[in-house]
C-alpha cells in the first residue's frame, strides 16, 4: 500500500506541469529629465557672457520704436544628436537588450552622461529590479553602436547633455 502511494504521488507530481510566467520588456515612451551644462568653469563663463550680450542687445531693440526685435535667444543651444535620431538610439537599446530569464518585475532606470567629446562620458544605474538586470544593462551600453552620438552645444561651444530612460521588466500572462 505505501509503494502504491508513493507511486501514485510521484506520478502525479511529474505529469503536473508549472506555468512559467514569460517575462517582457519596453522602454520609456521618450528621455527625461534631460540637463545641459557647461564642461568647465571657463565653457560656462564664456556661455554666460554670451547670454548677457544676447539679453542686452534684444532689449536695446526692443526700446527703438518702429524695430523689428527678433528673440533668438533660445535658438543657441543644440541638443546631444544620436545617429539617425533618438528614435533610432531607443530601437538600438531595445534590440541588443539581452532580458535575463530570471529578471524581476520592475523599472530600472539608467542616466546617461554624453560629454563634449561626441560619445557616452558616463552611464550611471538609478535604479534596477535585481542583479542579472543590473548586469545586462551595463553590457548592453559596451556595445560601440550606442556610443554614436553628436555632443551637444551652446553657441557652438560643447556641452555636457544628461537624460534618463527607463527598461521596465513585465511578465506576460
Amino acid at each position: 500500500m505505501k509503494v502504491f502511494s508513493i507511486l501514485l504521488i510521484f506520478s502525479l507530481l511529474t505529469s503536473c506541469t508549472i506555468k512559467q510566467k514569460q517575462l517582457d520588456y519596453y522602454l520609456s515612451t521618450g528621455i527625461e529629465n534631460i540637463k545641459i551644462f557647461p564642461a568647465n568653469k571657463e565653457d560656462s563663463l564664456k556661455i554666460n557672457s554670451m547670454n548677457i550680450t544676447a539679453n542686452k542687445s534684444y532689449e536695446e531693440c526692443r526700446k527703438l520704436q518702429n524695430q523689428s526685435c527678433i528673440d533668438d535667444r533660445g535658438n543657441m543651444i543644440l541638443y546631444a544628436i544620436f545617429l539617425e535620431g533618438i528614435s533610432n538610439f531607443r530601437m538600438v537599446l531595445f534590440n541588443n537588450f539581452k532580458l535575463p530569464k530570471n529578471a524581476l518585475e520592475g523599472e530600472n532606470r539608467i542616466r546617461i552622461t554624453v560629454g563634449i567629446n561626441n560619445t557616452i562620458e558616463n552611464i550611471e544605474i538609478l535604479k534596477y529590479t535585481d542583479e542579472n538586470t543590473l548586469k545586462a544593462i551595463q553590457d548592453v551600453f559596451k556595445i560601440k553602436e550606442l556610443n554614436t552620438w553628436k555632443s551637444a552645444r551652446i553657441y557652438n561651444i560643447p556641452v555636457k547633455e544628461q537624460f534618463e530612460i527607463s527598461v521596465f521588466v513585465i511578465h506576460k500572462y
